[in-house]
């Protein structure tokens, strides 16, 4: 097997890091390797990595076709491929991206993947967390597993990206919320999805875009939604990482949440992200 450097699993469900990558330059047989490690783990991390907009598309590009970030969300100005997530002095889209999610469940094919590289790190802080939806979907009771297997949810970016985008510091707010209704109208999904490599069952809720589950009254569907996101976000299914500039996560965003967490006050934040398309989840 292609040598990978050091891999350091991070817990019993979720995460490891690879060490000794320089993800501009590795060949068809580690990203073989490093897709089924990532397949294994569902988030890896690449230390010391400091790719440029360009270098990060072509990273990405390697392991599936490139995703454009959707109209709700703010461009790299060197390369549209490449999405910011970004505070400055304490606003900005990540004022707004302190929940937990899966990227995009609102579309009807949401991406397989992200990339992200932190950029710029406040003094102190601004870790991101990510959750094993396997590890949900294991840990459930089996009544419960048979009572929300083969229900289907409505996942809707609108509310989430609403008050962002009505910010009145955000550039170009109202018209890219404009855009986002018109592009992203939202998508139906099964509550329960089998991943299309590994064969395993997930969860797949998310407390950001998961808005109603079909076939249910209000105050069903309210109380089931908030009982599995609840369930999801338990610290046990979780990894955490602190960043360092230059560090590259790479997570599997069909059977992974992930959740930035913002406790750094109002100082600077910058991480830059490209995500690859992906198919429409099934059962």
């Amino acid at each position: 097997m292609t040598n990978l450097g050091n891999i350091r699993p991070l817990t019993g469900f979720i995460g490891a890091e690879i060490g000794g990558i320089d993800l501009r330059a590795v060949g068809p047989e580690e990203v073989s390797a490093i897709r089924g490690a990532w397949l294994e783990h569902q988030v890896l991390f690449f230390p010391d990595q400091h790719l440029s907009p360009d270098e990060l598309v072509a990273a990405g590009a390697k392991f599936g076709e490139i995703d454009p970030p959707h109209g709700g969300l703010e461009h790299h100005p060197d390369n549209s491929n490449v999405m910011l997530a970004v505070s400055r002095n304490g606003e900005g889209s990540s004022k707004y991206n302190d929940i937990w999610h899966a990227d995009v469940t609102f579309d009807t094919t949401p991406p397989m993947a992200s990339m992200l590289q932190a950029v710029t790190l406040p003094p102190l802080g601004g870790d991101t967390l990510f959750a094993s939806m396997y590890a949900a979907w294991e840990a459930l009771s089996p009544k419960l597993q048979d009572a929300v297997e083969g229900l289907q949810a409505f996942h809707d970016g609108v509310p989430n990206f609403m008050p962002y985008l009505l910010d009145p510091g955000t550039e170009n707010g109202p018209e890219r919320l404009r855009k986002l209704k018109a592009e992203q109208p939202g998508a139906i999904h099964p509550l329960v999805v089998r991943h299309p490599e590994t064969g395993r069952k997930a969860l797949y809720v998310n407390r950001a875009f998961t808005v109603r589950i079909m076939g249910l009254s209000e105050i069903e569907s309210r109380n089931l939604l908030n009982l599995l996101v609840e369930h999801c976000e338990q610290p046990s299914f979780q990894v955490r990482w602190r960043w360092s500039e230059g560090d590259i996560a790479f997570w599997d965003n069909r059977c992974a949440l992930h959740h930035a967490v913002k406790d750094f006050g109002r100082a600077d934040r910058l991480m830059t992200r490209v995500t690859l398309k992906g198919a429409r989840p099934a059962s």
